[in-house]
């Protein structure tokens, strides 16, 4: 379990970012999610750097960040990935994603939402980005590369490229009522040996997901929150997780809850069933829309 700074408020307040990065290196924590569009590179390389100055190991740390569609492209994705490194303060990135198969915008949205189909253009961003950032790893400047929100014929694409560069991760907004394309693009990423990253914050389910009695009644058995009982859900499930947290005492009480119990194999049959319980299409994100367009984490 790592931590996002993604999606909360104090993930935008510089001192808060610092501070919170700083304590949880500190408590031993070692995963730190973050991504261009947060805009929290600097607080973030700072907390970094005061922990390495307080004895945490820079190699025992892992920094993953993002590149926007708005950077894709051969030389705009490697400048963009300097221009990273220099925000963070860093020599090298751990892993890189690119975060999202598409460049957002209110036409594509709509071309999607009308007609289901990317334009022509968006493959030949993706590739000339993943060949940008596969140069960048062939320096040992960029560790990992990976993708976030990617559905598997996205995948297969950079695949296709012939170039020397695994893709390491998918990181998705993931739960037991995800929709059945997110489920099939996990299911092809263990296939093909691609870790799955979830963002657990499960993006205000959380207030539908504590009434559901099943999963509200695994919670207390467990003497657990329903949003433990989830993360515990994806870890005995393989995924790594991600936890936009408030602070890093939040953050510490997290990791050691979901690590504490373990879910019976019949709790995780009842939490993989829970699409098929009445009232399921509350919880299906942006199930009307193409699966091209991902749900963003």
């Amino acid at each position: 379990i790592g931590m996002s700074m993604c999606c909360r408020p104090t993930a935008h307040d510089h001192i808060s970012v610092h501070r919170t990065v700083l304590r949880y290196l500190l408590q031993g924590g070692r995963h730190i999610d973050t991504a261009a569009i947060y805009m929290n590179h600097e607080p973030v390389g700072l907390g970094i750097r005061d922990a390495i100055a307080r004895g945490v190991p820079r190699n025992e740390i892992f920094v993953t960040t993002k590149i926007w569609p708005d950077s894709f492209g051969h030389q705009s994705s490697v400048d963009k990935a300097h221009q990273m490194m220099k925000e963070l303060g860093v020599d090298y990135l751990d892993l890189v994603l690119l975060h999202a198969p598409i460049k957002v915008n209110p036409g594509l949205l709509i071309r999607y939402m009308v007609s289901g189909k990317e334009g022509g253009m968006e493959a030949k961003w993706r590739a000339a980005t993943w060949k940008g950032l596969s140069s960048l790893r062939d320096q040992g400047l960029i560790r990992n590369l990976g993708v976030s929100n990617f559905n598997a014929e996205q995948i297969e694409e950079l695949e296709s490229l012939g170039l020397d560069t695994p893709i390491a991760v998918n990181q998705v907004r993931y739960h037991p009522w995800a929709p059945t394309y997110l489920k099939e693009t996990v299911r092809y990423c263990r296939q093909q040996g691609i870790a799955v990253t979830a963002l657990g914050d499960h993006y205000g389910s959380m207030q539908k997901a504590s009434a559901i009695e099943l999963l509200d009644g695994i919670a207390k058995n467990h003497h657990r929150s329903p949003a433990q009982v989830l993360h515990r859900w994806s870890l005995q499930k393989n995924l790594s997780v991600v936890i936009p947290a408030g602070t890093s005492e939040l953050l510490a009480q997290e990791l050691a809850s979901s690590y504490g119990f373990a879910l019976s194999k019949e709790e995780m049959e009842q939490l993989d069933s829970l699409p098929n319980l009445e009232g399921d299409k509350e919880f299906s994100f942006m199930d009307s829309l193409p699966s091209e367009l991902y749900p963003w984490s």
